[in-house]
């Protein structure tokens, strides 16, 4: 991703069926100023989490981004209910062109995504990632592409996107 994607990334983060599950939580920030603050350090190597788009046929239409968790210490202790994250990297992602959802589009780029880490880091273990209950459509794309449910619960985390009741899923190398 580079900064030329963050009107794209923009109108997807406002986009109603992503906020729903990603609260837009910069208040009365311009929203290109918000953006900017929140990607701008991960496009200029400040901050090591990897942002990705989700083409179709050379289309934007989304975005994945890949962190280590033990980079971010309340991260991996909210995990830690559900799997020893010490080696684990998360991933988000959201498709944001409603017209590319319930289509495959994600449980494809997850797949690849979920490769590709496995073929970069060859120190990590395990892809795990949480979400909420309710967002059947996300939990589904991780199951088909191998992923199993290890945790239901609530997250002690401060982070809007975490509240309520979620699933932790587990993705291992080596299963």
């Amino acid at each position: 991703m580079s900064r030329a994607d963050f009107p794209a990334l923009l109108v997807w983060l406002r986009a109603p069926h992503v906020e729903a599950w990603f609260p837009w939580t910069h208040a009365d920030t311009e929203p290109a100023v918000a953006v900017e603050a929140e990607y701008g350090p991960c496009v200029d190597g400040f901050d090591p989490t990897e942002l990705f788009i989700i083409e179709v046929d050379g289309r934007p239409v989304g975005f994945l981004q890949r962190y280590r968790i033990s980079a971010n210490p309340e991260w991996a202790a909210a995990l830690r209910v559900a799997a020893d994250v010490a080696d684990a990297v998360g991933i988000d992602y959201a498709i944001g062109d409603v017209a590319s959802t319930d289509r495959g589009v994600g449980t494809a780029a997850i797949g690849q995504l979920v490769d590709d880490t496995f073929a970069r880091y060859p120190d990590v273990d395990s892809v795990v990632v949480a979400m909420q209950q309710a967002n059947r459509a996300s939990w589904r794309a991780l199951e088909r592409v191998g992923f199993e449910r290890r945790w239901a619960g609530l997250l002690n985390s401060s982070d809007p996107s975490d509240a309520g009741p979620s699933y932790v899923y587990v993705r291992w190398r080596d299963r």
